[in-house]
């Protein structure tokens, strides 16, 4: 399942997380002060991750030959990024949430985007870095691990994970478990959005004004293809997917948020 080079970015980025974490503590940087860093980190990251997957592709046009369509190049070429490498997942949006939370200014909505990166980085960072959805792509250990996209990839991720304990950790207590609501709603609201995207982005295919399939397909938020291997064929089978994987993100997000429900119920015993 694991092969030997992302086990060496597994361990690698652990030890970059791990080393994180203590040099936010020893130096004693706040919050705001590390998001303002991870914000610059999160977005050179995006910069490198666009400059190694952009490919110049030719312009071609379509002809009839011989009753068939025959695809010829122009002569011109463009840039194209493939829509997978959009920033569209969960992690992505992490760029966005971390420019709010320094922008904005009402100081309830700043502690609630604090606690949704919290919980979302900490669980996006660590199942990005287990389940490495860019590792298949990769035909060697050499080539994994000399891949500037990789290793991009993988400083991203244990980045996040770095500003979640960090958040977490904090002594001017950011983290309520009253805002578990608003996590599980700006959440769900960015998980419908990706309905709509993976719907835009894929290329369907008709017959006589009926669509028989999709030539194209790209799976944000992992919406419908699932990382058990599950076929869906029908509808059914795809909103059972959908109320499990719900039902699993509320108890990992709890679960998550549930020390701070301790940490305040002894907070207010002990005054």
């Amino acid at each position: 399942m694991y092969s030997t080079a992302h086990i060496i970015f597994i361990i690698i980025s652990l030890l970059m997380a791990f080393v994180g974490v203590l040099i936010v503590e020893k130096k004693k940087i706040i919050v705001p002060d590390l998001i303002k860093v991870c914000f610059i980190i999160a977005l050179f990251c995006e910069i490198v991750k666009i400059f190694t997957i952009i490919e110049i592709v030719p312009i071609v046009e379509s002809v009839i030959e011989n009753g068939s369509i025959v695809y010829k190049e122009t002569g011109r070429f463009s840039p194209y990024i493939k829509a997978e490498h959009l920033p569209f997942e969960l992690c992505s949006y992490q760029i966005i949430f971390l420019f709010l939370a320094r922008v904005v200014k009402n100081e309830v909505w700043k502690r609630r985007i604090y606690s949704f990166i919290y919980v979302t980085a900490l669980i996006g960072g660590a199942l990005a870095i287990f389940i490495s959805p860019i590792a298949p792509g990769f035909k060697s250990t050499s080539e994994f691990l000399l891949s500037l996209r990789a290793w991009e990839f993988y400083i991203y991720h244990a980045m996040l994970i770095v500003i979640a304990i960090s958040i977490a950790r904090d002594k001017n207590n950011y983290i309520r478990f009253t805002d578990v609501k608003w996590t599980c709603i700006i959440l769900l609201l960015l998980d419908l959005l990706s309905f709509y995207m993976n719907s835009i982005f894929s290329v369907p295919v008709y017959k006589n004004n009926n669509l028989i399939g999709l030539q194209y397909a790209v799976n944000y938020f992992s919406s419908y293809n699932n990382q058990f291997g599950i076929v869906m064929a029908t509808k059914s089978q795809y909103i059972i997917y959908i109320v499990f994987r719900f039902v699993l993100a509320i108890i990992c997000i709890f679960a998550i948020y549930l020390p701070f429900l301790f940490k305040e119920k002894k907070h207010r015993h002990g005054k």
